[in-house]
């Protein structure tokens, strides 16, 4: 298991001029692995030291608001040791809805997964 820092956020992203966000995430493996997918936490300090987390291992007790998320790849892909794991993933919003588009760019590429939001999306309230 390898674990990395996402993204941080505190609000509108000026960038994006919305809550919209992009991580491009590179790093090697250890060993020879088949690589099916990536697995996403919330991890959230609210204030001081009040947190709530869907990470395993500081996963806040009876919480069910927020749940793990599971970012497939349609195609399984041999990585082996010491190889480069590079991939993007975007947070996108509309008027609507918010939803993941992720893709695998190393150590091969792939096409962008729920583009557009049409596997997956979180509808949102108007």
């Amino acid at each position: 298991t390898i674990s990395v820092n996402f993204w941080q956020s505190s609000g509108i992203n000026a960038e994006y001029g919305d809550n919209s966000r992009h991580k491009l995430l590179s790093f090697t493996t250890e060993c020879d692995i088949m690589l099916h997918g990536f697995a996403g936490y919330f991890d959230a300090k609210l204030y001081r030291d009040v947190y709530i987390s869907t990470h395993p291992e500081t996963h806040s007790k009876d919480m069910f608001s927020w749940f793990p998320m599971y970012f497939p790849l349609k195609n399984p892909v041999l990585v082996h040791a010491e190889e480069t794991i590079s991939v993007n993933f975007w947070r996108v919003v509309d008027q609507t809805k918010v939803w993941y588009e992720w893709c695998l760019s190393e150590p091969s590429s792939q096409p962008i997964h729920n583009a557009r939001g049409v596997t997956y999306w979180i509808g949102l309230f108007s």
